[in-house]
């Protein structure tokens, strides 16, 4: 299926859009080294037809872990929602954004919430610290599922 979200052409929305968004997320994550929010926001993109040059990828870059070891937002929720951005986001440079990008956007942020119960980066790994192999595969796990739960709005949107 093509889609044409807010001017932009979204391409291979179809069922199995979320298998290959979370393979996708898995890879980028585990093999390429992609922090949690980088790996969502790319599979997010190039799954749906879009590219994700290097310039663009660097705007994730920052909320890995928490923003930067912060703990705050778990950076894989930011990389979902940087993709409902870009695919549902504005289109003229003034003026409000449209609704629908909010409207996915809350729906991505709760269906998140009921599944991990918090978005803290720092509640998510408590007791988990940085760097030990126990993290790294929480935070995997965490990320691939963002990045399912994201597919899965975007598809029913």
């Amino acid at each position: 299926m093509i889609a044409n979200l807010n001017g932009r052409t979204a391409i291979l929305f179809t069922s199995d859009f979320p298998d290959r968004v979370e393979q996708k997320t898995g890879i980028l994550f585990r093999h390429d080294k992609l922090n949690c929010a980088e790996s969502v926001f790319r599979a997010l993109l190039e799954e749906s037809g879009n590219s994700c040059p290097l310039e663009l990828l660097r705007t994730a870059s920052a909320f890995g872990r928490g923003m930067g070891g912060a703990g705050c937002c778990c950076g894989a929720l930011i990389g979902g929602e940087m993709a409902v951005g870009f695919l549902f986001g504005r289109t003229e440079e003034n003026g409000f954004c449209p609704d629908v990008c909010g409207h996915v956007a809350k729906q991505l942020h709760d269906r998140f919430v009921e599944h991990n119960r918090v978005t803290c980066c720092r509640v998510l790994h408590k007791g988990l610290p940085y760097g030990t192999p126990e993290q790294f595969e929480a935070c995997a796990k965490r990320t691939v599922k963002a990045a399912r739960i994201t597919a899965e709005v975007i598809l029913r949107q």
